[in-house]
């Protein structure tokens, strides 16, 4: 079975309040990592699982990171950048590797900060717009609402003060290989159809992922 090359997954607020961080395990488990802790019980690290124990190669994972997460979660990403940067400097071949060869490929393009892979709004500011958008009937191809998206989150975040840096080469360079989307639903109680953020958020990501393959000649 083929092993994606990139997934997106999402890191929203309250979703990793209520289940403990699910979609952070989901991160660890794409990229092949656990967490270490210090004396104290809490999380100091997120370390890589070698290959062999791994079985598989690394996916590559660009975090589609919610305002509240950002806000309230800031070690959080600070310990996945790390986590990213380390998995691009890895010892390890790229064919086993994909966040090595995806940074490192964008690196030989002379791009800036090419291991960034936690992706949200600019700083101090909230939403997609593309729920205002739908709603307003401001929109004529789908292809638009990919692109809002796109803009809209092209913003990095991580350790260094990395604070709502634009990015949008990294991203887009990311939604190339991105053929798999994660959005976890907390509830039974509610699906894909009854949230506005799903298709704002995660459906404008799947749209702008397809378009972007669609631009390589890549359909997945």
């Amino acid at each position: 079975q083929r092993v994606p090359k990139t997934c997106s997954v999402a890191l929203w607020g309250l979703d990793a309040i209520k289940t403990g961080g699910d979609s952070v395990g989901i991160v660890l488990a794409l990229v092949g990592a656990r967490t270490i802790r210090d004396s104290t019980g809490r999380v100091a690290r997120f370390e890589l699982i070698s290959l062999d124990e791994l079985g598989r190669p690394r996916c590559d994972v660009v975090a589609n990171v919610s305002a509240l997460f950002r806000d309230q979660f800031k070690n959080v990403l600070e310990l996945l950048d790390d986590l990213m940067l380390r998995a691009s400097r890895a010892d390890e071949p790229v064919e086993m590797n994909f966040v090595k060869k995806h940074t490192e490929e964008l690196e030989r393009e002379g791009v800036d900060r090419a291991s960034s892979r936690m992706f949200s709004n600019p700083s101090g500011d909230y939403g997609s717009m593309v729920n205002e958008r739908v709603g307003s009937g401001n929109w004529d191809e789908a292809g638009e609402l990919g692109d809002t998206w796109v803009s809209r989150n092209a913003f990095s975040y991580g350790k260094g003060g990395e604070a709502g840096n634009a990015r949008p080469e990294v991203l887009k360079a990311l939604l190339e290989t991105t053929d798999r989307v994660v959005q976890g639903v907390d509830s039974v109680e509610y699906g894909l159809t009854d949230i506005q953020e799903y298709y704002a958020n995660t459906g404008a990501l799947m749209r702008a992922a397809e378009d972007a393959r669609r631009r390589r000649g890549w359909e997945g």
